[in-house]
């Protein structure tokens, strides 16, 4: 059989007498059996006694197993076992028989305590405190509030109190323990969607890096290869220029892909300074030789800086050379001109760039959309501006040819 739950067992074992620490809800449930039985068998009152009270024996055991029931099922419903040991005990004082029943009443507090809100536990305080006094007078003094029975109710009504007072107290110290749990796994979950937003964005750090290195790579080599399939009867040196280049280029892609590997494999401790060193990445000082390679497919790019140079976090010098890049990657492979402007302007608080070609005008169609102008080259520049707080343009020009813009804020330089 099922019993209905009311609350976990588990919660705060070490809470409970050291004996019951191992049981399980329904062996306690069980042991609460165990009581109500022992309730029966135990105080079976004198002949005198239940001649006194006018009861038979039956009708004596018909009286206290109500009030044994109510300690059998106490964990299982506590409300309603209150409410019938309050009821079995003031039919029993009525009899004359106020003092042995309070014990079970006891019992039946103390879980109520434990498991009720702080004013439903006053409320049953309350409640039980008053049958109580009403079953002393009625059971130990013919005068209700006469000093026999203040004796008598005051030797009740203390044990009564603190009793409640232990199921209060556990049950708010569970209620604490509750709560510390429950902070800690929200921090455990917040540490582990921590971990998995660094593992994507590093996914798509490496994922831009390894786009922008072999689209423009590859553009650059597919381009030369064709310059030197069409050359190489009729003009060898030029089909051994263009070799040339496919060589340079395809070294340099090698050596960056090298670069992002080995921080993929970290064969080196991360603690060790000695093992330790950061790779080679490419910044605005390579952009003359990023045009002289895009110039060999074709595309004749003008290079213009504007204010005074200087040296800018790794980050954003990286991000910069990548825009330009990738913008020029897209010119090759989607412009269909020979020119193309690029302009990098060194500002008090920021950078801007500004890349430009002369291509046929644009389909009518979203840049960053799956048949624009470009497609994932546009979504790696816009994310790299915004990890960095900057702004980001592109799109197609009104007379024909393709912006992208970027500005990148560095604070003022110091």
């Amino acid at each position: 059989m099922t019993l209905p739950r009311t609350r976990d067992y588990r919660q705060d074992v070490h809470l409970r007498p050291p004996l019951t620490r191992r049981l399980t809800r329904d062996q306690l449930v069980g042991l609460d059996v165990a009581v109500g039985v022992a309730l029966l068998l135990w105080g079976r009152p004198t002949d005198a006694q239940l001649a006194t009270a006018g009861l038979s024996l039956p009708g004596w055991y018909a009286l206290l197993t109500p009030l044994a029931g109510a300690v059998a099922a106490r964990r299982l419903w506590p409300g309603l076992a209150l409410g019938v040991s309050l009821a079995a005990y003031a039919t029993m004082a009525a009899y004359g028989f106020a003092k042995g029943p309070s014990l079970a009443v006891a019992f039946c507090l103390y879980q109520f305590a434990l498991s009720q809100p702080r004013s439903r536990a006053v409320a049953g305080l309350v409640l039980a405190e008053a049958v109580v006094g009403v079953g002393m007078a009625m059971g130990g003094s013919s005068v209700l509030f006469d000093n026999a029975w203040a004796a008598m109710w005051l030797g009740q009504s203390a044990p009564l109190v603190a009793i409640w007072a232990a199921g209060t107290m556990i049950r708010s110290q569970r209620a604490y323990n509750a709560g510390l749990r429950a902070q800690a796994e929200r921090q455990a979950q917040a540490r582990i969607e921590e971990a998995r937003r660094t593992v994507v964005e590093e996914r798509l750090r490496i994922a831009r890096e390894l786009h922008d290195v072999m689209a423009h790579s590859m553009s650059v080599i597919a381009v030369q290869a064709g310059v030197g399939r069409h050359v190489i009867t009729g003009h060898p040196d030029e089909a051994a220029k263009a070799l040339t280049a496919i060589e340079t280029v395809s070294r340099t892609a090698l050596r960056e892909v090298r670069a992002l590997l080995d921080v993929l494999r970290e064969e080196s401790p991360a603690d060790d300074p000695a093992t330790t060193s950061e790779p080679a990445q490419p910044g605005l000082s390579d952009l003359p030789v990023l045009i002289e390679q895009t110039g060999r497919t074709g595309l004749q790019v003008e290079l213009r800086i504007r204010g005074a140079a200087r040296q800018l976090p790794p980050s954003i010098d990286l991000a910069c050379y990548r825009i330009v890049q990738e913008a020029l990657t897209n010119s090759v492979k989607h412009a269909a001109t020979a020119r193309a402007r690029a302009r990098v302007s060194y500002h008090p608080d920021g950078i801007e760039i500004e890349v430009t070609d002369e291509g046929r005008p644009g389909p009518a169609v979203a840049p960053d959309s799956p048949g624009g102008h470009v497609g994932h080259g546009l979504i790696g520049m816009r994310e790299r501006v915004a990890l960095s707080g900057g702004d980001f343009a592109a799109g197609h020009l009104p007379l024909g040819g393709f912006r992208v813009w970027a500005r990148f804020p560095t604070g003022e330089p110091g």
